[in-house]
C-alpha cells in the first residue's frame, strides 16, 4: 500500500508540474509551446510504464505468496517433528494407533491428546476437542471378545459428542475389525427385525480416510494395488469397502489380499527400515503425487521405538502397542499419538510421561 501511495503521489506531482508548465507557456511563441507538449507526452509515457511495472510486481508477489513451499523434514524424516505444505486450519488431527479392544487405552490416548476429559477409568468422558478430528488407525477391536463390544460402544459415544461439537471421529478398518465391527453393529441393529430400521453401519468406519493431504490406512497402500486392483480411484475403494461392511455390496477383491491396504506391511516392517529408498522413490512418491497427497499414516505393525517415520517424513508408523493385553507399552500405561496442526503443516508426537526405554 505504501508503494502504491508513493506511485500515486508521483503521478499527481507529475500531473501538477505538467499543468503548471503549460500555463506558464500560454503566452510564449508557437515554437516554445511545442516543448512542453513533448515533455508532457514523455512524462505520461513514463507514468504508464511505471504503473505497468508496479502491477507486474504485485502479481509476482501474489503468485509467490500463494505458491506452496517444498516438503521438508526437520530431522531427516526420522525425528519427532516434520513440516509439510498443506492448507492451514485451526483444528488439529489426532491419529491413534491400534487399540485391540482396550477401551482404557483408547481413553488414555485421547486424554493425552486433550480431546476428551475422563471422569473415571471407563468410557464416562466429555469431548473437549472442539472441532478437532480423531483418526483411529484400525484394529480398534481384537478377536470378537466381550471387551470389543464396550470399546465399539465407547467410540460411538465419543463420535457422537465430537460431531455435536463440530469435531469428527474416524476409524480405518484393520484386519481385526473386518468382521468384528459389522457383526457387532448388526447384532445391535438386526436388519428387518424392528418396525423402524436401525442406523446404518457408520460411514466414518471404512478402509481409508484422507484429512489435510494425509492418507490414513491400517496397513499400507501399494501403488500396484491402487492401480491394478483398486481401479485407480481411492474414493471407489473407500465406497466399496463401506458397502461391504454395511452388507449392501460385494466384498472388494483387495480386502483380503496380504498386499492390500488392510494387511500389507510395506512401510511398517523391518525391511522398510533396511531398504526404504526403493519403496519411497519407486512406489510411494508416484502414488502420493497421483493422489495429490503429502504423506501416509499406517498402523498394523508394532514399532518398539515408538512412533516413527521413513521416506523423509512422508510415512508415519503409529502402532506402538497401546493395548494392555498385547504389548509391554500398554501394560505400563504408556501412550503416544500423532498430532497434525495448522492444516497438516506441523506434525508432532505426543507422549505420556510413562514410556518405554526403547521409545525415542
Amino acid at each position: 500500500m505504501a508503494e502504491k501511495g508513493s506511485m500515486l503521489r508521483r503521478r499527481q506531482s507529475s500531473h501538477q508540474q505538467n499543468h503548471t508548465a503549460i500555463e506558464e507557456q500560454d503566452d510564449a511563441p508557437t515554437d516554445s509551446k511545442r516543448r512542453p507538449r513533448r515533455s508532457s507526452a514523455l512524462i505520461f509515457f513514463a507514468a504508464v510504464v511505471a504503473a505497468g511495472i508496479f502491477v507486474t510486481c504485485l502479481a509476482l508477489r501474489s503468485s509467490s505468496s500463494s505458491a506452496a513451499p517444498p516438503l521438508r523434514g526437520n530431522n531427516g524424516g526420522n525425528g519427532k517433528e516434520q513440516t509439510l505444505t498443506a492448507p492451514t486450519g485451526n483444528r488439529r488431527v489426532i491419529a491413534v494407533g491400534d487399540i485391540h479392544g482396550d477401551m482404557n487405552a483408547l481413553v488414555r490416548a485421547l486424554t493425552l491428546a486433550k480431546v476428551v476429559t475422563p471422569r473415571d477409568n471407563h468410557c464416562d468422558i466429555t469431548w473437549t476437542g472442539g472441532t478437532d478430528i480423531v483418526v483411529q488407525i484400525g484394529d480398534l477391536l481384537n478377536r470378537a471378545e466381550p471387551r470389543d463390544e464396550e470399546t465399539l460402544s465407547c467410540i460411538v459415544e465419543i463420535e457422537r459428542q465430537a460431531r455435536d461439537a463440530g469435531g469428527q471421529v474416524m476409524v480405518t478398518v484393520g484386519d481385526h475389525d473386518l468382521h468384528n465391527a459389522p457383526n457387532l453393529w448388526h447384532k445391535w441393529y438386526p436388519p428387518g427385525e424392528e418396525e423402524e430400521e436401525g442406523p446404518p453401519f457408520p460411514s466414518w468406519i471404512t478402509a481409508a480416510h484422507v484429512v489435510d493431504r494425509t492418507l490414513f490406512v491400517h496397513g499400507s497402500l501399494a501403488r500396484s494395488i491402487f492401480e491394478n486392483v483398486g481401479g485407480g480411484s481411492l474414493q471407489h475403494m473407500i465406497d466399496a469397502a463401506h458397502a461391504w461392511l454395511s452388507q449392501t455390496g460385494e466384498k472388494p477383491l483387495w480386502i483380503g489380499r496380504p498386499d492390500g491396504p488392510i494387511w500389507s506391511r510395506l512401510y511398517s516392517n523391518r525391511e522398510s527400515d533396511e531398504d526404504p529408498q526403493h519403496r519411497c522413490e519407486e512406489d510411494l512418491s508416484p502414488l502420493l503425487e497421483e493422489l495429490n497427497l503429502g504423506r501416509m499414516v499406517v498402523g498394523h505393525t508394532v514399532r518398539r521405538e515408538g512412533i516413527s517415520s521413513i521416506c523423509d517424513g512422508r510415512v508415519w508408523r503409529i502402532d506402538v502397542g497401546l493395548s494392555s493385553t498385547e504389548t509391554r507399552a500398554g501394560k505400563i500405561g504408556a501412550s503416544e499419538v500423532l498430532e497434525l496442526r495448522d492444516g497438516g503443516t506441523i506434525v508432532n508426537v505426543l507422549s505420556t510421561d510413562v514410556k518405554l526405554a526403547s521409545w525415542k
